[in-house]
Protein backbone atom coordinates (compact mmCIF):
# COMPACT_ATOMS: atom_id res chain seq x y z
CA UNK A 1 0.00 0.00 0.00
CA UNK A 2 2.97 2.68 0.99
CA UNK A 3 3.31 1.52 -2.71
CA UNK A 4 0.59 3.10 -4.43
CA UNK A 5 -1.21 5.57 -1.79
CA UNK A 6 0.83 8.64 -0.97
CA UNK A 7 0.01 9.12 3.10
CA UNK A 8 1.43 12.77 3.90
CA UNK A 9 -0.46 12.45 7.28
CA UNK A 10 1.14 9.25 8.54
CA UNK A 11 0.81 5.39 8.27
CA UNK A 12 -1.81 3.95 6.73
CA UNK A 13 -3.77 1.44 8.69
CA UNK A 14 -5.45 -1.14 6.76
CA UNK A 15 -7.49 -2.54 9.99
CA UNK A 16 -9.30 0.42 10.59
CA UNK A 17 -9.89 1.30 6.80
CA UNK A 18 -11.87 -2.24 6.59
CA UNK A 19 -14.14 -1.67 9.71
CA UNK A 20 -15.85 1.34 7.37
CA UNK A 21 -16.50 -0.13 3.95
CA UNK A 22 -18.99 2.52 2.98
CA UNK A 23 -16.89 5.43 4.15
CA UNK A 24 -15.34 7.23 1.03
CA UNK A 25 -11.59 8.34 1.63
CA UNK A 26 -9.85 10.71 -0.83
CA UNK A 27 -6.17 9.50 -1.22
CA UNK A 28 -3.04 10.26 -3.33
CA UNK A 29 -2.35 7.66 -5.78
CA UNK A 30 1.32 7.76 -7.32
CA UNK A 31 1.55 7.56 -11.10
CA UNK A 32 3.36 7.18 -14.01
CA UNK A 33 3.71 10.45 -14.50
CA UNK A 34 5.36 11.22 -11.37
CA UNK A 35 2.75 13.48 -10.22
CA UNK A 36 0.23 12.23 -7.09
CA UNK A 37 -3.06 11.79 -8.57
CA UNK A 38 -6.46 11.99 -6.29
CA UNK A 39 -8.52 9.37 -6.21
CA UNK A 40 -12.14 8.47 -4.17
CA UNK A 41 -10.99 4.90 -2.34
CA UNK A 42 -13.56 2.70 -0.16
CA UNK A 43 -11.81 -0.24 1.71
CA UNK A 44 -14.05 -3.45 1.70
CA UNK A 45 -13.12 -6.54 3.81
CA UNK A 46 -13.54 -9.56 1.88
CA UNK A 47 -13.24 -12.83 3.74
CA UNK A 48 -9.37 -12.58 4.50
CA UNK A 49 -8.64 -10.02 2.07
CA UNK A 50 -9.17 -6.49 1.14
CA UNK A 51 -10.66 -5.17 -1.90
CA UNK A 52 -10.07 -2.01 -2.98
CA UNK A 53 -11.87 0.17 -5.14
CA UNK A 54 -10.72 3.79 -6.41
CA UNK A 55 -12.35 6.22 -8.66
CA UNK A 56 -11.00 9.66 -9.75
CA UNK A 57 -13.48 12.47 -9.44
CA UNK A 58 -13.71 14.50 -11.78
CA UNK A 59 -14.42 17.92 -9.90
CA UNK A 60 -11.63 17.49 -7.93
CA UNK A 61 -9.38 16.79 -10.69
CA UNK A 62 -10.88 19.87 -12.36
CA UNK A 63 -10.72 22.06 -9.39
CA UNK A 64 -6.69 20.67 -8.61
CA UNK A 65 -5.94 21.28 -12.19
CA UNK A 66 -7.16 25.23 -11.87
CA UNK A 67 -5.30 25.62 -8.61
CA UNK A 68 -1.89 24.25 -10.65
CA UNK A 69 -2.43 26.80 -13.74
CA UNK A 70 -3.27 29.55 -11.20
CA UNK A 71 -0.21 28.87 -8.50
CA UNK A 72 1.81 28.82 -12.43
CA UNK A 73 0.66 32.39 -13.28
CA UNK A 74 1.25 33.46 -9.33
CA UNK A 75 4.74 32.08 -9.43
CA UNK A 76 5.73 33.55 -13.33
CA UNK A 77 4.05 36.73 -11.96
CA UNK A 78 6.17 36.50 -8.53
CA UNK A 79 9.68 35.53 -10.86
CA UNK A 80 9.25 38.53 -13.11
CA UNK A 81 8.92 40.47 -9.77
CA UNK A 82 11.83 39.42 -8.53
CA UNK A 83 13.60 39.46 -11.31
CA UNK A 84 12.78 43.61 -11.70
CA UNK A 85 13.39 43.86 -7.68
CA UNK A 86 16.85 42.14 -8.73
CA UNK A 87 17.80 44.48 -11.73
CA UNK A 88 16.79 47.32 -9.06
CA UNK A 89 19.18 46.05 -6.69
CA UNK A 90 22.21 45.95 -8.66
CA UNK A 91 21.24 49.32 -10.54
CA UNK A 92 21.58 50.67 -6.33
CA UNK A 93 24.55 48.57 -5.66
CA UNK A 94 26.28 50.26 -8.58
CA UNK A 95 25.44 53.75 -7.63
CA UNK A 96 26.51 52.92 -3.91
CA UNK A 97 29.96 51.24 -5.16
CA UNK A 98 30.38 54.67 -7.56
CA UNK A 99 29.18 56.93 -4.42
CA UNK A 100 31.49 54.80 -2.22
CA UNK A 101 34.27 55.01 -4.45
CA UNK A 102 34.32 58.56 -5.18
CA UNK A 103 33.70 59.34 -2.07
CA UNK A 104 36.30 57.74 -0.31
CA UNK A 105 38.71 58.99 -3.57
CA UNK A 106 38.27 62.77 -2.57
CA UNK A 107 38.41 62.48 1.10
CA UNK A 108 41.92 60.50 1.12
CA UNK A 109 43.82 63.48 0.06
CA UNK A 110 42.77 66.19 2.84
CA UNK A 111 42.73 62.89 5.23
CA UNK A 112 46.30 61.99 4.32
CA UNK A 113 47.75 65.86 4.47
CA UNK A 114 46.23 65.88 7.94
CA UNK A 115 47.95 62.63 9.02
CA UNK A 116 51.56 63.93 7.54
CA UNK A 117 51.01 67.36 9.35
CA UNK A 118 50.32 65.63 12.30
CA UNK A 119 53.57 63.44 12.23
CA UNK A 120 55.64 66.47 11.57
CA UNK A 121 54.68 68.62 14.25
CA UNK A 122 54.82 66.05 16.66
CA UNK A 123 58.64 64.86 15.56
CA UNK A 124 59.29 68.64 15.26
CA UNK A 125 57.49 70.45 17.38
CA UNK A 126 56.79 67.67 20.31
CA UNK A 127 59.48 68.52 22.47
CA UNK A 128 58.38 72.03 22.89
CA UNK A 129 54.84 71.34 23.44
CA UNK A 130 53.25 70.95 26.77
CA UNK A 131 51.74 67.21 27.90
CA UNK A 132 48.47 68.18 27.08
CA UNK A 133 49.15 69.90 24.08
CA UNK A 134 51.35 67.13 22.67
CA UNK A 135 48.46 64.72 23.46
CA UNK A 136 45.94 66.66 21.97
CA UNK A 137 47.96 66.01 18.45
CA UNK A 138 49.04 62.33 19.08
CA UNK A 139 44.64 61.90 19.44
CA UNK A 140 44.74 63.83 16.22
CA UNK A 141 47.44 61.90 14.31
CA UNK A 142 45.70 58.46 15.97
CA UNK A 143 42.19 59.27 14.60
CA UNK A 144 43.09 60.73 11.09
CA UNK A 145 45.43 57.27 10.65
CA UNK A 146 41.95 55.30 11.74
CA UNK A 147 40.26 57.17 8.95
CA UNK A 148 42.80 56.80 6.40
CA UNK A 149 42.29 52.99 7.10
CA UNK A 150 38.63 53.01 6.69
CA UNK A 151 38.96 55.25 3.58
CA UNK A 152 41.54 52.58 2.15
CA UNK A 153 39.01 49.74 3.10
CA UNK A 154 36.28 51.56 1.48
CA UNK A 155 38.27 52.43 -1.50
CA UNK A 156 39.10 48.29 -1.91
CA UNK A 157 35.47 47.06 -1.51
CA UNK A 158 34.28 49.66 -3.91
CA UNK A 159 36.75 48.27 -6.48
CA UNK A 160 36.57 44.35 -5.70
CA UNK A 161 32.35 45.11 -5.95
CA UNK A 162 32.21 47.08 -8.94
CA UNK A 163 34.81 44.13 -10.86
CA UNK A 164 37.76 46.53 -11.27
CA UNK A 165 39.80 44.37 -9.12
CA UNK A 166 43.18 43.51 -11.11
CA UNK A 167 45.79 41.53 -9.58
CA UNK A 168 49.53 41.73 -11.21
CA UNK A 169 51.25 38.63 -10.78
CA UNK A 170 54.92 37.47 -10.23
CA UNK A 171 56.96 35.08 -8.75
CA UNK A 172 58.29 35.60 -5.13
CA UNK A 173 58.36 33.61 -1.74
CA UNK A 174 55.64 34.15 0.46
CA UNK A 175 57.97 33.64 3.63
CA UNK A 176 59.69 37.00 2.81
CA UNK A 177 56.15 39.10 2.44
CA UNK A 178 55.41 37.52 6.07
CA UNK A 179 58.64 38.84 7.13
CA UNK A 180 57.50 42.26 5.86
CA UNK A 181 53.92 42.01 7.23
CA UNK A 182 55.42 41.32 10.86
CA UNK A 183 58.05 43.87 10.21
CA UNK A 184 54.97 46.57 9.70
CA UNK A 185 53.35 45.19 12.47
CA UNK A 186 56.29 45.01 14.88
CA UNK A 187 55.89 48.21 16.62
CA UNK A 188 52.61 47.84 17.71
CA UNK A 189 52.97 44.61 18.65
CA UNK A 190 55.74 45.60 20.85
CA UNK A 191 53.74 48.53 22.39
CA UNK A 192 51.12 46.10 23.63
CA UNK A 193 53.33 43.10 24.84
CA UNK A 194 52.83 40.59 22.02
CA UNK A 195 55.29 39.05 20.81
CA UNK A 196 55.47 38.13 16.58
CA UNK A 197 57.14 34.45 15.94
CA UNK A 198 57.42 33.22 12.05
CA UNK A 199 57.56 29.18 11.64
CA UNK A 200 58.41 27.97 8.68
CA UNK A 201 59.58 24.52 7.02
CA UNK A 202 62.62 24.30 5.11
CA UNK A 203 60.92 23.91 1.45
CA UNK A 204 58.62 26.91 1.10
CA UNK A 205 58.55 26.98 -2.84
CA UNK A 206 58.49 30.42 -4.83
CA UNK A 207 54.79 30.96 -6.05
CA UNK A 208 53.00 32.97 -8.51
CA UNK A 209 50.99 35.94 -6.69
CA UNK A 210 50.35 39.81 -6.06
CA UNK A 211 52.91 40.59 -3.71
CA UNK A 212 51.41 43.43 -2.36
CA UNK A 213 47.76 42.29 -2.15
CA UNK A 214 49.07 39.25 -0.09
CA UNK A 215 51.12 41.50 2.08
CA UNK A 216 47.54 43.38 2.67
CA UNK A 217 46.04 39.95 3.43
CA UNK A 218 48.62 39.57 5.75
CA UNK A 219 48.24 42.94 7.80
CA UNK A 220 44.94 42.23 8.32
CA UNK A 221 45.35 39.03 9.79
CA UNK A 222 48.47 39.89 11.99
CA UNK A 223 46.90 43.60 13.04
CA UNK A 224 43.60 41.72 14.14
CA UNK A 225 45.18 38.76 15.76
CA UNK A 226 47.23 41.85 17.58
CA UNK A 227 44.58 43.93 18.39
CA UNK A 228 42.69 41.14 20.37
CA UNK A 229 45.83 39.13 21.70
CA UNK A 230 45.98 40.09 25.73
CA UNK A 231 49.61 41.69 27.05
CA UNK A 232 52.34 39.19 27.26
CA UNK A 233 50.98 36.70 24.46
CA UNK A 234 52.38 35.39 21.06
CA UNK A 235 51.32 35.79 17.64
CA UNK A 236 52.33 32.63 16.00
CA UNK A 237 52.77 32.67 11.87
CA UNK A 238 53.14 29.41 10.14
CA UNK A 239 53.67 28.75 6.98
CA UNK A 240 54.32 25.53 5.01
CA UNK A 241 54.48 24.60 1.46
CA UNK A 242 54.42 21.72 -0.77
CA UNK A 243 54.06 21.38 -4.62
CA UNK A 244 50.27 22.23 -4.47
CA UNK A 245 50.76 25.22 -3.00
CA UNK A 246 51.50 27.38 0.26
CA UNK A 247 49.15 27.19 3.61
CA UNK A 248 49.93 30.35 5.78
CA UNK A 249 47.89 30.20 9.57
CA UNK A 250 47.82 32.88 12.17
CA UNK A 251 46.98 32.30 15.41
CA UNK A 252 46.41 34.55 18.96
CA UNK A 253 46.03 33.69 21.92
CA UNK A 254 42.74 36.51 22.31
CA UNK A 255 39.05 35.30 23.01
CA UNK A 256 38.43 33.45 19.82
CA UNK A 257 35.95 33.19 17.51
CA UNK A 258 32.29 31.97 18.69
CA UNK A 259 30.49 29.11 16.51
CA UNK A 260 28.21 31.38 15.67
CA UNK A 261 30.32 33.82 14.25
CA UNK A 262 32.53 32.20 11.64
CA UNK A 263 30.08 31.60 8.96
CA UNK A 264 29.59 35.61 8.47
CA UNK A 265 32.72 37.06 9.80
CA UNK A 266 34.47 37.11 6.10
CA UNK A 267 31.33 39.03 4.84
CA UNK A 268 31.36 42.85 4.32
CA UNK A 269 30.74 44.93 7.53
CA UNK A 270 30.22 42.45 9.63
CA UNK A 271 32.42 41.70 12.78
CA UNK A 272 32.15 39.27 15.68
CA UNK A 273 30.06 39.35 18.44
CA UNK A 274 32.51 38.39 21.16
CA UNK A 275 35.42 38.78 19.55
CA UNK A 276 35.08 42.36 19.86
CA UNK A 277 37.91 43.58 22.30
CA UNK A 278 37.56 47.12 24.26
CA UNK A 279 38.87 49.58 21.90
CA UNK A 280 39.28 48.08 18.80
CA UNK A 281 38.12 50.25 16.23
CA UNK A 282 37.04 48.21 13.17
CA UNK A 283 34.62 48.68 9.67
CA UNK A 284 34.22 45.14 9.59
CA UNK A 285 35.71 45.04 5.84
CA UNK A 286 39.81 43.70 6.23
CA UNK A 287 38.47 39.30 6.14
CA UNK A 288 35.65 40.54 3.64
CA UNK A 289 38.90 42.39 1.14
CA UNK A 290 41.49 39.57 2.48
CA UNK A 291 38.83 36.79 1.37
CA UNK A 292 38.47 38.72 -2.08
CA UNK A 293 41.89 39.05 -2.63
CA UNK A 294 42.55 35.12 -1.89
CA UNK A 295 40.01 33.68 -4.24
CA UNK A 296 41.15 35.93 -6.90
CA UNK A 297 44.44 34.38 -6.33
CA UNK A 298 42.36 30.96 -6.94
CA UNK A 299 43.21 30.03 -3.29
CA UNK A 300 40.99 29.69 -0.23
CA UNK A 301 40.79 31.64 3.28
CA UNK A 302 38.94 30.00 6.91
CA UNK A 303 38.84 29.33 10.35
CA UNK A 304 40.03 26.26 12.39
CA UNK A 305 38.81 25.23 15.51
CA UNK A 306 41.53 26.81 17.73
CA UNK A 307 43.24 24.61 20.58
CA UNK A 308 41.53 25.98 23.79
CA UNK A 309 41.40 29.91 23.89
CA UNK A 310 41.92 31.45 20.70
CA UNK A 311 41.62 31.92 17.22
CA UNK A 312 43.25 30.17 13.83
CA UNK A 313 43.03 31.85 10.56
CA UNK A 314 44.71 30.21 7.33
CA UNK A 315 45.11 30.63 4.19
CA UNK A 316 46.35 28.85 1.09
CA UNK A 317 47.15 29.43 -2.52
CA UNK A 318 47.72 27.40 -5.22
CA UNK A 319 50.67 26.06 -7.35
CA UNK A 320 49.91 26.09 -10.44
CA UNK A 321 52.79 25.74 -12.11
CA UNK A 322 56.77 26.39 -11.34
CA UNK A 323 59.22 29.13 -12.05
CA UNK A 324 61.03 27.21 -14.66
CA UNK A 325 58.22 25.94 -15.85
CA UNK A 326 56.97 28.79 -17.10
CA UNK A 327 60.51 30.30 -18.10
CA UNK A 328 60.73 27.47 -20.32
Amino acid sequence: MRDIFLSFAGPLDLNALREEPDKVHLMNAATTAGLPETFQVRFVPWEDETLVFGSLDADETSRLRKELIQLNNEISVLARELQKKNHELEELNQLKNQFLGMAAHDLRKPVSAILNYSEFLIDEAGQSLDEEHLGFLKTIHGSTDLMRRVIDDFLDIAMIESGRFDLEPGWGHLVEVIEKAVDLNGLTARKKGVSLRVVANETIPSIRMDSVKIEQVLNNLISNAIEHSPADSEVQIEVSGTDKGVTVIVKDAGPGIPPQDRETLFRPFVRGSERKAPGVKSTGLGLAISKKIVEAHGGTIWIEEGEGRGSVFAFRLPQTSTEEEEKG
